[in-house]
């Protein structure tokens, strides 16, 4: 037992020591350097009992498990705090997923569906998100995204006091977002940038003036929905190609959007296209015309 709680207690030890040092080294990033952690990397035996032999049956696990515990991974892996990304766009990203900090430029149609897509994903279940440019954006329209209202932050960040107020923002939640409304200078874009890396905020702007680390292209390919002269536009599929920072060429990858609550899916590819074409083709209602009727005079 004694064994067991100083194992525990060096693991922890090791969790908090990981943690400090990922804070360093998101420090240090900042001016090009990188701190080597292989001296904090836990050996495999660590987890088991003195003397167990892999393949020892599965007793021998379920008695380690129980005395060692489940192992907790850090959050900060050494190259920054990694945020998530929707499930059909996990393709587009290196390591799929985004660091917090870095910048994503969305080029193209459905600027606003992306943005609101990566925000979802990025904010998770605890961060902030605010949105700057979109003065169209409602909260049922942000809700039915996935957003959470209690902490949403919608700023026209318009008039003189424009840069304080995104600076303020780039400071204080977890993503910011950038409309295709706001038109931003140069200077002020790379000041935010610089805010962001320094307080870890993932900046996801719609044509941006200057460079991000990555940049998002979407290409429509087709509408889903009409029939022969009747029906509604419900969907649509789009080709969207992923460069920059982590990328050697490009990535691309076909979604349809939306979904329900407004999330993308993954597009269907060959034999899948056709027989889903086929199933629209068949539920849609026949179409009725209209016979003229002779007014009595």
């Amino acid at each position: 037992m004694g064994t067991a709680l100083q194992r525990e207690e060096r693991e922890q030890r090791l969790s908090r020591a990981r943690a400090a040092l990922g804070a360093a080294e998101r420090s240090a990033a900042r001016w090009g350097g990188r701190i080597d952690r292989t001296a904090l990397q836990s050996s495999a035996p660590s987890l088991t009992q003195p003397g167990a032999r892999a393949g020892a049956g599965p007793g021998a696990g379920s008695v380690a498990g129980s005395v060692a515990g489940p192992r907790v991974e850090p959050a900060d892996d050494g190259l920054g705090t990694r945020l998530s990304v929707p499930g059909p766009l996990a393709t587009l990203f290196p390591r799929g997923s985004l660091r917090a900090g870095s910048s994503v430029a969305i080029e193209g149609a459905a600027t606003t569906s992306l943005l609101l897509s990566l925000a979802v994903a990025a904010v998770g279940e605890d961060s902030w998100c605010a949105i700057a440019g979109m003065p169209d954006l409602g909260l049922r329209s942000a809700l039915d995204a996935g957003l959470d209202p209690c902490r949403l932050a919608l700023a026209p960040a318009g008039g003189d006091q424009r840069p304080q107020v995104l600076s303020a923002l780039a400071d204080g939640v977890g993503v910011l977002v950038l409309g295709p409304d706001l038109d931003l200078a140069p200077a002020l874009w790379r000041s935010l940038l610089n805010r962001a890396r320094t307080a870890d905020t993932l900046v996801l702007a719609a044509t941006p003036p200057g460079r991000a680390d990555l940049t998002l292209r979407a290409t429509t390919q087709g509408w889903v929905g009409l029939g022969t002269g009747s029906g509604r536009l419900r969907r649509r599929r789009l080709e969207i190609t992923a460069d920059g920072r982590g990328i050697a060429g490009h990535r691309t990858t076909d979604v349809l959007l939306p979904q329900v609550r407004g999330m993308i899916a993954d597009a269907p590819q060959g034999r899948e296209v056709t027989q889903s074409s086929a199933r629209s083709l068949a539920s849609t209602e026949p179409v009725r015309l209209l016979h003229p009727v002779r007014r009595a005079s």
